[in-house]
């Protein structure tokens, strides 16, 4: 996946060597370049990250369609015994 980190982000002068630490120092990095890459659907994060960690790596390497310039986050919190939900 470095190689194709690289590529991606080679306008914001990524370098193998910085893909390399981000793909290995963070998960979502990773995960995010899997599903990039075919070899994953999709990424559950949240639990350890904040949502600004979770959404800048999917923006990065994922994008959003072109033309659109507003993305959405939501939580599912499952709470078991709770009782208001």
């Amino acid at each position: 996946y470095i190689d194709a980190l690289v590529e991606l982000r080679k306008a914001k002068g990524m370098t193998p060597e910085k893909a390399k630490e981000l793909l290995l120092g963070d998960y979502m990095y990773y995960a995010c370049m899997m599903v990039k890459m075919g070899d994953a659907d999709g990424v559950v994060s949240g639990a350890c990250h904040s949502t600004a960690n979770t959404l800048r790596p999917s923006l990065q390497i994922l994008k959003t369609k072109p033309g659109v310039k507003l993305v959405s986050a939501f939580f599912l919190m499952v709470v078991p015994n709770c009782e208001y939900g």
